[in-house]
Order: structure tokens, then C-alpha cells, then sequence
């Protein structure tokens, strides 16, 4: 397992997560990088990469606040372990099957970690962040595959334009 990878990944959460989510942002509604690439990662690594990976990643999010590290290590280490599980037992090849694991990885962590935090008014917290969000994470995990399986190229963009 070489690290240096793994090593920039941590980087760009923790740049994500204190500089370019809110220039990314659109009305309030965040990109999950952190679960994107945990998803990434549980979908095409190992096993036990994907739960160090998911630890390392859980400790770095949760150091900026610590009343809640326990509980995002804890939901993030599972949530890598249950992505890389899951992902052994469907057809990867299907890029339906590998949308639908990145949403509900999302879904399921945004929701786990809302409940924690606060249950007023999850509804509306569920309606005007949580699906948006999922929504906006799934569409750039989908560009992402479009792009890794050869079906957006500069060249097929190019004959269209």
C-alpha cells in the first residue's frame, strides 16, 4: 500500500473542508467530499484501506470539533467498511450500481450526523440540506465516473462542439 496517495487525499478533504466548501457551495447546499472519496476509495481499494483510510479521515474532520470525533470516526469508519462490503457483492461494472452506493453512503452520513448533532427540525434540515447535498455529491461522483470508464473525453467533447 503505497501512502502518498492516501496522503494527498487527507489534504484535499482538509483543504475542502476549511477553504473551498464554501466557495463551492451553491444557496447553503455543501458537496460531501469527504464521503465522496471514502465512497471512491471503498469502491475500488481494499478492504483495510478503506477502514484506515476512513479512521485516519474521521479523526482529521472530527479535530474541528471535538464533542462529535467520536461519533464521526466511528460513522465514517463504518460507513468505508459497508461501501467496500457492498461494492464486493454488486456488478461494478454497472455505473447505476455504483451512483446508488455513493448516494446512500452520502444520504445515510449526512442523515447519521444530523441526528447526532440536533433532531429540531431534521425534516427541514433533511428537505434544504441533506437531499440537495446528496444530490450535488452524487453529480460530481457521477462526473467522476463518466470520466474514469472513458465516456467524457476532451475528444468526445470536442466532436460535439
Amino acid at each position: 500500500m503505497r501512502v502518498l496517495p492516501y496522503l494527498l487525499y487527507l489534504f484535499l478533504i482538509t483543504f475542502h473542508s476549511i477553504i473551498l466548501s464554501d466557495l463551492i457551495s451553491i444557496l447553503g447546499v455543501r458537496l460531501n467530499m469527504l464521503i465522496l472519496i471514502i465512497g471512491l476509495i471503498g469502491l475500488f481499494k481494499s478492504e483495510t484501506e478503506a477502514v484506515w483510510f476512513g479512521l485516519s479521515a474521521g479523526i482529521i474532520v472530527g479535530a474541528a470539533r471535538l464533542d462529535l470525533m467520536p461519533w464521526e470516526v466511528l460513522v465514517i469508519t463504518v460507513i468505508a467498511v459497508a461501501v467496500k462490503q457492498v461494492s464486493s457483492r454488486i456488478n461494478l461494472e454497472s455505473l447505476a450500481s455504483k451512483v446508488v452506493v455513493l448516494a446512500c453512503s452520502v444520504f445515510l452520513h449526512e442523515v447519521i450526523i444530523t441526528l447526532i448533532i440536533s433532531t429540531e427540525e431534521f425534516f427541514f434540515i433533511l428537505i434544504r440540506y441533506i437531499l440537495p447535498g446528496t444530490a450535488y455529491t452524487v453529480f460530481i461522483g457521477l462526473l467522476f465516473f463518466l470520466i474514469k470508464d472513458g465516456r467524457i473525453s476532451r475528444k468526445k467533447i470536442k466532436a460535439l462542439f
